[in-house]
């Protein structure tokens, strides 16, 4: 069983497309839905909906991507958890997804790409699994490289009661790259699932930044590689 969590603020228009490629199209997708205050209709849909595959969780106001990451983990149902967005597509069937599970590993990365619905069925826009052909996957760390980021992926939930969810010290960006960089700096395997892909779609992106994230991001990956934890983390 997976739980998908993933934040929503005024996206009515894309929940269709959302719904109908993770819980319709498996029976053991749980969908979290963490709502920022939309004031589209957003709420009245989902609710109207009655799916007890999709729990919704409204904050009442626009959050952190740490805060809405980490009030959707705490509400989450199953032991693997997916780091998802509100407009993405899963290529794959979750089936293909949920064999990989079984190789027992700790935490999984999707391979993506910037597309549009009518991508996901072009075998030529599928072709390839690096970044010649624009799939985004990012582990450079087995290269010699220092960095490692989930964009879209699996963790399984010991990583996050061990060694704590989501850094709240982030506004918004590189707190996924913080908590992927953390996993695997403690010791934790990952798993690089190129061939399962997930397409970006065009969308207005309503994230802001703070000019401190990077700044708090290149200070933990510090302590990460010292294996120290920083302050402030808040455990499952």
């Amino acid at each position: 069983m997976i739980s998908i969590v993933t934040g929503t603020l005024n996206r009515v228009g894309m929940l269709p497309m959302l719904i109908q490629n993770t819980v319709m199209s498996d029976e053991r997708i749980e969908l979290v839905l963490v709502d920022g205050g939309s004031t589209d209709g957003t709420i009245d849909y989902i609710k109207s909906l009655d799916n007890p595959q999709i729990k919704l969780i409204e904050v009442g106001g626009r959050s952190t991507y740490p805060h809405f990451m980490n009030l959707g983990i705490k509400e989450s149902t199953h032991e693997v958890v997916c780091q998802w967005n509100d407009d993405v597509i899963l290529a794959n069937e979750w089936s293909e997804v949920f064999t990989e599970l079984g190789s027992g590993h700790d935490f999984y990365l999707f391979n993506w790409k910037y597309g549009s619905y009518e991508n996901v069925k072009d075998p030529a826009w599928l072709e390839g699994t690096d970044h010649t052909k624009g799939w985004c996957l990012c582990n450079t760390i087995p290269d010699g490289g220092t960095e490692i980021v989930m964009n879209y992926g699996l963790y399984r939930k010991k990583i996050f009661r061990e060694i704590g969810m989501y850094n709240p010290e982030y506004n918004y960006y590189c707190a996924d790259g913080d908590m992927a960089h953390r996993a695997y700096n403690f010791g934790y395997t990952v798993k690089d699932l190129r061939n399962i892909r997930v397409c970006s779609l065009p969308t207005n992106k309503v994230a802001t930044s703070h000019p401190n994230d990077s700044v708090i991001y290149r200070n933990n990956m510090e302590l990460h590689h010292k294996k120290i934890l920083p302050e402030g983390l808040q455990y499952l």
